[in-house]
């Protein structure tokens, strides 16, 4: 290598000057060994903690890395974080690396971030086991990133979480380009109160994806993966796995949010809240998710209003557990608008349950959707349930919706296929098209509800057909501009 030099500094003389950076060896970034009090082979390691407040040798072990970073290794043990300000801030340039059995304790009551992203820059965290007491006493975050919102390319990844109270990562400040990906978490925020497994708030151009979170919250407001606050951009949520958790993915901000990504993540067993909420957003797209429902709310509802959102091709498995009065997809915070609900199944449910609720969709469509309704008794009797519902009589709104090409089974002749429903005094719910759908079942497969002095103006009835029932029920001349023709019913 000194030949080498030489020969580059020669080079460099004869063109005329030094050349930038020419005499100097590059410098590799170095890799520091840390053990535990318990891990073998310690004399491997270049500094061993001694078990009761293992900070100092994780800080001691970046701080010798210097300005160029490089790798921390952990070799298998278990590293405490212990006592009052026990927590350690990431430098830029750094990896930790856990190895899959590192064990990272994180014992400070009420702690938030155990590890710290403060203004820094490519960080990668891979294979640490995090955990905590699981209890009311245990730490409230293993990460946290703080500062004033300029961390970027930070990855967190192939690490396990447990028994923290809220998040495996919280987002206090913007970060760009986090990715938060093929990471285990299990028993996070099992004392409620808001508790969540994953924040994603604030993040941007970033990648929540491929994570498996099972058995984490206690109430309806303990999601899986959390994001809030407002101020999330080209952010995905893609692959993961949620399991038997008290909710699924949420997205709420404050109007802010734009253009996120919820798409082929798998969710079962929801027992308290939605599957998949959303609020305070525009320019969402959920598809490809695949939903079975426990006992908890909507697979896939809103909270606050929404607007330019795209739902498609989800399948949605109400699994006959439903809760009742529950949906598949429910749209139901006031003013949200251009709404597309294209291509899902829905399916299942209880038998009082609707697949499809847009209670307050201005501009939408709603197509080629494929409906099951589910039966059963209710009060002694044989009930079915509703496929498509719109409206309700609390909403003034007019409508532009286009319904078209959905097709929708019931196993009974109960209830109703598509079912409208204008209310409120002096309400008119208007420019609504019904446009060849196929409706199987029901005791009608289109009904026209009027509740409080509602009525409607300018709805075309085209090209339906149904299978076992009369199309239209509840007609009134109150109406306005309202075209039936070209459907197809049973004769009478």
């Amino acid at each position: 290598m000194r030949c080498r030099v030489r020969l580059l500094v020669a080079v460099g003389l004869l063109a005329g000057g030094w050349g930038e950076g020419v005499c100097d060896e590059p410098k590799i970034p170095g890799t520091i060994t840390v053990a535990a009090a318990d891990s073998r082979d310690r004399q491997r390691a270049d500094l061993v903690a001694d078990g009761h407040d293992d900070a100092a040798q994780l800080r001691e072990a970046m701080a010798r890395l210097g300005k160029n970073g490089g790798v921390v290794r952990l070799l298998p043990g278990h590293y405490r974080l212990d006592s009052a300000g026990s927590f350690v801030d990431v430098p830029s340039g750094t990896t930790l690396d856990g190895g899959g059995s590192a064990v990272l304790e994180c014992l400070v009551s009420g702690q938030q971030g155990a590890l710290r992203f403060s203004d820094v820059h490519d960080v990668v965290v891979r294979g640490v086991r995090f955990t905590s007491s699981g209890d009311d006493k245990a730490a409230m975050f293993a990460m946290m990133n703080v500062g004033t919102g300029k961390s970027r390319d930070v990855t967190v990844r192939d690490c396990r979480f447990s028994g923290f109270r809220s998040y495996a990562l919280r987002m206090n400040m913007p970060g760009t380009r986090f990715r938060f990906i093929h990471n285990h978490l299990e028993g996070m925020g099992l004392v409620g109160k808001g508790g969540s497994a994953i924040n994603g708030a604030r993040m941007i151009d970033s990648l929540i994806a491929w994570n498996t979170i099972r058995r984490c919250g206690v109430d309806a407001g303990d999601w899986a993966i959390y994001v809030s606050g407002g101020g999330a951009r080209n952010l995905q949520v893609v692959g993961n796995t949620i399991r038997n958790c008290s909710a699924g993915i949420k997205d709420l901000g404050d109007g802010s949010d734009r253009k996120i990504l919820i798409a082929r993540n798998v969710i079962e067993g929801i027992t308290k809240g939605r599957s998949i909420a959303l609020g305070g957003c525009r320019d969402v797209l959920v598809t490809g998710n695949m939903i079975t429902m426990g006992n908890g709310g909507a697979g896939i509802g809103t909270e606050t209003s929404v607007h330019h959102v795209v739902i498609s091709n989800n399948i949605i498995d109400m699994d006959g557990r439903g809760r009742q009065g529950g949906s598949g997809i429910g749209i139901a915070s006031d003013d949200s608008s251009f709404v597309s609900i294209t291509g899902n199944q829905v399916f299942g449910g209880h038998p009082t349950s609707v697949c499809l609720d847009v209670a307050t969709v201005q501009h939408g469509v709603v197509s080629n959707n494929l409906l099951r309704v589910s039966k059963g008794k209710v009060n002694g009797s044989d009930f079915g349930g509703c496929g498509i519902r719109i409206g309700r009589a609390s909403s003034p709104h007019d409508w532009h919706l286009l319904v078209s090409g959905n097709r929708i089974h019931s196993p009974i002749t109960r209830n109703v296929g598509i079912h409208l429903v204008a209310g409120g005094a002096d309400s008119v719910k208007s420019h609504i098209q019904l446009l060849n759908n196929t409706i199987d079942g029901f005791q009608f497969a289109i009904s026209m509800d009027r509740q409080s002095g509602g009525r409607y103006s300018d709805v075309a009835i085209r090209g339906n057909t149904s299978t076992r029932s009369p199309l239209v029920g509840k007609q009134s001349s109150a109406d306005r501009r309202v075209v039936i023709e070209g459907n197809s019913e049973p004769v009478r």
